[in-house]
């Protein structure tokens, strides 16, 4: 809406818009003439750009012919390039070995011992999968020594491992690559005419001169169907079909069913065109199967090898099509879009003059509506102001003026921005450019102005934009609230709320979850709470009984914040005192007061005072009496625990009475099972079962009991089990409203030889690595020097996941199990994250070129004698395996305990 002392330009500049480019039309006839040429001239234009549509689709069309062709070629002679470097790899690696073998006393000395020597060749198998046997070989064709016993003293012909071609092994160089051979063993070859076994080989040969001038030679029988099988992986999900011949084209593996080992390939064009005087090219010609292909094939320079990587040219062609096909599709679409919108502009042109009329109506209508808003502008209680986009304030009314302590003219002269605090400059001038700037449609902030004596107001400053006839932003219109008191209350609650929240939480972190001892024999104990609003009523508390087990107890106030948390922790405190004052009873000194005592103790001093605030508690006390393997509950109204056995087997711990404080009860039930080895109880409050999935659901008590039963299927620890739940609850879109509270007690066999701890992700819990990792290995009868090695392995593989462990959750913790077996002492780093793929570790002269942490993978391999890194589910487990000498563990001094994080 424009000033009314721009009322005039407006009109006029409306009126320019409403003729079409003309002040005024000379006549409707004129009119008429230029609706029609515009008519004309769209028609047209809609001509052209659809021929220019079509002729971008066919040009696109033709790009992605070439580009299919040219991207098939380049990606053959990339898979060429990779599966010849293999194949020398691998013909390299045995050459490695025969001259290694070549070098050895045993075949050079003058006295031959076969029996040493065809020991020595069998030791070379292991590990070498592309190695089907070794034999040595006299020039008589003799077979001396071989890995393989049932070809020694066998006579084979020596010129079937020489290439057609080769005058005589006089001739021969020192190492050489013979033909492709039907044979499985290098023994095959003493037959008159071999037989087909269903197997190839290709023989590499060494000679070797011997100190009493004698030669031998030393042939290394190649797999044929390693080759095959390694191809198909490198070309596995593509339609590539890789053959590997020699260079007179004899095929020596494919994973083609239609071709041979020992089939001649020589039509094709590389063996026609370009070999020998090429090493590598692509080429569109015909393939292995007589149709056309792309292909590309590639030379050993080292071996009289030719690799060759077909892919079927109709395949690519179908592609092509596909792809001309959508661009089709989309170029007669687009074609149908522009016809559309210019059917749809010439039914506007036609409505265009019916438009004129309506705008120089709504122009009468601005101005009175101008004039209207000039008298509320004026009279309005609060504060109102209209800034120009250059920051000069152009109209203030008399309550502004009011409120800053300035007259009219004093406002009027100062700069819009110049009144704004410092501190809230930067922010204020971003945002009126954002409004001005066309980014938001209307702008609310709460800032800082300057009144004439100095001070400073808070105000708030509704704003919206005016703009002129041509669209561009014409002023700012805003209005301004003081806001100074209410700013002033609501700080002061803001201070009083962050003051409980600080008492809460320090009772929460001290008081209410506490992580348990993590040395109580037969039990694994782990607990997690997450409060709902920074504090909560949820409380956890464990109560060791020597190697007798462990009374544990759950549970929950109604309500939430400080008052929930202060009625848990005296809830806590209560237990504790009862379980004393019962113990210190006659009847109770030589046995325990049972869970039903503890909390009917625990109720009659709670009830009356729970009354009176009108709050109640669930609870659910359990007792594991670990040498009786026995399991006793009291339940009051608390979510059911559970307990599962690792084969999935489900036992629910039903409540026997309502929560504490709802009645007056003087006697309490207690119902008791058996707790078998490897079964795990799992407790959590009723934030986990109340929790909302997407789809407004409850997540019920049924979905938490199968997940927990699927990950017992493969998780062997309590911290990483509660915490997989966690994660499969938020991936399923769970959102808690309430307190989630979860504790799990996993019974193990009691063994005074494994330890556990969960320790946090961070570098100062190296401390309790290695005092507990040093104390296993004195015991487990380590010298003092392995002992430290192991010890480091232990810490680096430790400081590993910490610095570089990927996915993994920064709150999730570490657990370490340490465990002596009757052989080795094992060690066992448990967390949440990514998969990690360990390389091999390489020499300790190579880690200038072994990627960040190769040194801490070479300190590991070399303190252990086994390094895993094992990965199921989001688990990764790094177990780290070191060999202990006979005999039993040594006594020492108890296992050191870990001092809590808080």
């Amino acid at each position: 809406m424009p000033p009314l002392a721009d009322a005039e330009d407006a009109a006029s500049g409306w009126r320019f818009l409403l003729g079409g480019g003309a002040a005024e039309p000379a006549s409707w006839a004129a009119s008429a003439r230029m609706l029609s040429a515009r008519r004309r001239q769209l028609r047209a234009a809609v001509w052209l750009l659809c021929t220019l549509v079509l002729g971008v689709v066919f040009g696109l069309s033709l790009y992605e012919r070439v580009e299919f062709r040219r991207g098939a070629m380049v990606q053959a002679e990339l898979y060429a390039r990779v599966i010849e470097g293999h194949a020398t790899r691998t013909i390299g690696s045995v050459s490695g070995t025969l001259r290694v073998l070549s070098e050895s006393s045993l075949l050079r000395a003058s006295e031959y011992d076969a029996h040493a020597v065809s020991q020595l060749l069998g030791e070379q198998l292991p590990g070498q999968p592309s190695l089907r046997s070794l034999s040595v070989v006299d020039t008589q064709g003799r077979i001396l020594s071989s890995s393989t016993a049932s070809d020694l003293t066998r006579h084979v012909d020596l010129l079937r491992l020489v290439r057609s071609g080769t005058t005589g092994a006089s001739g021969m160089a020192r190492e050489w690559l013979g033909p492709l051979l039907p044979v499985r063993d290098l023994g095959d070859l003493s037959l008159s005419q071999p037989l087909t076994l269903g197997a190839v080989a290709l023989p590499l040969v060494r000679r070797v001169d011997r100190e009493d001038g004698r030669e031998l030679w030393l042939v290394a029988l190649l797999n044929g169907d390693y080759f095959a099988t390694q191809h198909d992986l490198a070309v596995a999900d593509t339609p590539l079909r890789p053959l590997v011949t020699d260079l007179q084209g004899q095929l020596i593996s494919t994973n083609e069913a239609e071709l041979r080992p020992g089939q001649s390939l020589a039509q094709l064009p590389p063996f026609r065109q370009w070999l020998p005087r090429r090493e590598h090219g692509s080429y569109i010609d015909l393939g292995s199967d007589g149709q056309v292909a792309v292909g590309a094939f590639r030379t050993s320079r080292h071996w009289p090898l030719v690799v060759l990587v077909e892919q079927p040219y109709a395949q690519l062609r179908q592609q092509w099509l596909e792809r001309a096909m959508i661009f089709g599709v989309v170029g007669v679409c687009v074609c149908l879009l522009l016809t559309v919108l210019g059917l749809v502009a010439e039914r506007g042109i036609r409505r265009e003059r019916a438009t004129q009329r309506k705008l120089l109506a709504a122009h009468d209508e601005i101005e009175r509506n101008q004039e209207r808003f000039r008298a509320t502008f004026e009279q309005a209680a609060v504060g109102m102001l209209e800034r120009s986009p250059e920051g000069r304030l152009l109209r203030v009314n008399a309550a502004l003026c009011t409120l800053l302590g300035f007259s009219e003219a004093e406002m009027l002269a100062l700069n819009a921005e110049a009144m704004v605090h410092p501190d809230d400059h930067a922010t204020s001038l971003l945002n009126i450019q954002r409004l001005f700037n066309g980014e938001i449609g209307s702008l609310t902030q709460e800032k800082r102005y300057r009144r004439k004596d100095g001070r400073y107001v808070w105000v708030r400053l509704n704003a919206s934009l005016a703009r002129a006839a041509d669209g561009q932003p014409a002023f700012m219109l805003g209005i301004v609230e003081d806001v100074s008191s209410r700013r002033l209350a609501l700080k002061e609650l803001e201070r009083a709320r962050q003051r409980e929240l600080r008492i809460g939480a320090r009772i929460q972190q001290t008081l209410l979850v506490q992580p348990p001892d993590q040395r109580v024999p037969g039990l694994w104990l782990s607990t997690f709470n997450q409060a709902s609003q920074g504090i909560d009523g949820d409380f956890v508390e464990f109560l060791p009984l020597g190697d007798r087990g462990i009374d544990i107890v759950v549970g929950d106030v109604m309500g939430k914040g400080v008052s929930a948390a202060l009625i848990g922790a005296a809830t806590k405190m209560q237990i504790s005192r009862c379980l004393a004052e019962l113990m210190a009873r006659p009847e109770h000194r030589d046995e325990l007061p049972s869970p039903a005592q503890i909390v009917g103790a625990v109720s009659r001093a709670l009830t009356p005072n729970l009354q009176q605030l009108e709050a109640f508690v669930t609870l659910c006390h359990l007792r594991i009496d670990s040498r009786a393997g026995k399991l006793t509950w009291v339940g009051c109204g608390h979510e059911e625990p559970m307990l599962v056995s690792a084969q999935g087997s489900l036992r629910l711990l039903s409540n026997q009475h309502p929560p504490l404080g709802v009645l007056d009860e003087d006697s309490f039930q207690q119902d008791t099972i058996d707790i078998g080895p490897e079964e795990a109880l799992f407790m959590c409050s009723d934030g986990a079962v109340d929790a909302l999935l997407p789809d407004g659901s409850r997540m019920g008590r049924e979905q938490i009991t199968a997940l927990v039963t699927e990950l017992l299927q493969f998780v062997r620890t309590p911290a990483a089990l509660l915490h997989l739940l966690r994660q499969r609850l938020h991936k399923l879109g769970a959102v808690f409203k309430d307190d989630l509270t979860m504790a799990l007690a996993m019974r193990t066999l009691g063994d005074p030889l494994r330890s556990r701890r969960e320790l946090p992700a961070e570098l100062e819990a190296l401390y309790h690595v290695r005092g507990l990792v040093e104390f296993r290995a004195r015991q487990a009868g380590l010298g003092e020097e392995e002992a430290s090695l192991f010890v480091v392995a232990c810490v680096e593989a430790f400081t590993n996941i910490v610095r570089h462990g990927r996915g993994r959750p920064s709150d999730t913790p570490i657990e370490l199990v340490v465990r002596i077996e009757e052989e080795t002492l094992v060690v066992e780093l448990v967390h949440l994250g990514e998969a990690f793929d360990a390389p091999d570790p390489l020499p300790l002269g190579e880690l200038d070129h072994y990627p960040e942490g190769g040194f801490g993978m070479y300190i590991m391999h070399s303190a252990t004698d086994k390094v895993e890194h094992l990965h199921d589910r989001g688990l990764n487990t790094v177990r780290l395996t070191h060999r202990r000498p006979p005999g039993p563990c040594r006594q020492i001094a108890p296992e050191p305990a870990m001092k809590s994080r808080r």
